[in-house]
């Protein structure tokens, strides 16, 4: 469900709905750019917590007091309903780590047959091809279950909820069925895993706080340099101290990073 059905599905006028949708794509997702609180549209952003973190110094901006207050709070009520959008949408993902939609059943068919070859020759091969890599991007079976449930389903970095965006990252690299434990895995979402696995982001073990390489200059990822890495609560499944060492070690002497 998207925005515009969402809102109509709670029961918003037609005409509140074209207002909301047109003020979020266009001109607070222009005043956000202008001033370099995001890079992307407002409507990308699907992690509540990296909208809050945008609305505050959004809401204080010159442009948006002025038609706020002469468009009778329109501005601030798009994006209050945005807000609930992607809140309703982490509630209806929460706590259902294999929930893909309606593809479950394809999913998991890929899932038993993770070793079948495929040819990707019509629309129904391309889907299942693209569901497959999604699967096993994701990390397949009880790792990425575990993992959801050490972090009770949000990132580690960022707090993102949305468990389909969310993978098993593995701290130390992949070496098996043994560096399938939650100590040496984090659950990060996807973006996150990426710049992770290039070694453009780390933890480091000595403050356990999140380094961002300053090759990554987007904003939404430099807020993230220097905050603390969240963990599970129980401390078993804590991540590995060495394993984060490791990590640090070995993807911040990488020639990818060129620079720290």
């Amino acid at each position: 469900m998207d925005f515009m059905e969402w809102m109509r599905a709670v029961g918003l006028a037609e005409k509140s709905v074209r207002s909301y949708f047109g003020a979020i794509n266009g001109r607070l997702t222009t005043w956000a750019k202008q001033y370099g609180l995001t890079t992307k549209p407002i409507l990308d952003i699907m992690d509540v917590n990296e909208l809050n973190a945008l609305i505050g110094p959004l809401s204080r901006t010159t442009e948006f007091i002025n038609r706020n207050a002469t468009g009778n709070s329109m501005y601030s009520a798009a994006l209050g309903n945005y807000q609930k959008y992607l809140q309703a949408l982490a509630s209806q993902y929460h706590g259902k780590p294999n929930d893909y939609g309606p593809y479950r059943k394809q999913v998991a068919q890929i899932e038993a047959d993770a070793g079948t070859p495929y040819d990707p020759t019509n629309q129904k091969d391309a889907r299942d091809r693209v569901l497959r890599e999604v699967v096993q991007r994701r990390g397949q079976g009880k790792f990425r279950t575990a993992l959801i449930n050490a972090y009770g389903g949000r990132c580690a970095i960022t707090g993102c909820p949305v468990i389909p965006l969310l993978e098993a990252a593995h701290i130390t690299p992949y070496l098996g069925p043994d560096t399938n434990t939650v100590t040496n895995g984090l659950l990060l979402r996807a973006d996150i895993h990426t710049l992770w696995d290039l070694g453009l982001m780390a933890v480091d073990p000595n403050t356990g706080e999140v380094w961002v390489s300053a090759q990554v200059d987007d904003p939404t990822y430099r807020v993230l340099d220097g905050q603390p890495l969240k963990h599970p609560a129980h401390p078993a499944q804590q991540p590995s101290l060495s394993a984060l060492q490791k990590q640090w070690n070995d993807k911040r002497d990488e020639a990818v990073l060129g620079t720290a």
